[in-house]
């Protein structure tokens, strides 16, 4: 199975590119790890939404193969998540 990460290029692009999710919401990129279960249904739909738009964006503006690594990451730590 491919890993990833596996071009510490790629893991720094990722990095770079949570870092502009993080400023475009205005919140910290430790913000994407923590799961606040105490945060209301309504502001967890808000900020998924939010999350998606620019997601989104960021999507339009790659081309298919860039598109394709963050989709990949994205995957993993979703994965990474669940365990």
């Amino acid at each position: 199975m491919c890993d990833a990460f596996e071009d510490g290029d790629d893991e720094r692009d990722i990095r770079g590119t949570l870092a502009r999710i993080s400023d475009a919401l205005g919140v910290p990129v430790a913000a994407s790890f923590d799961a606040n279960a105490d945060m209301p249904e309504s502001l967890r739909h808000q900020r998924e939404e939010q999350v998606l738009g620019v997601v989104r964006a960021y999507l339009w503006e790659v081309d298919h193969e860039a598109a394709r690594r963050f989709v990949t990451a994205v995957r993993a730590l979703v994965e990474t998540d669940r365990r």
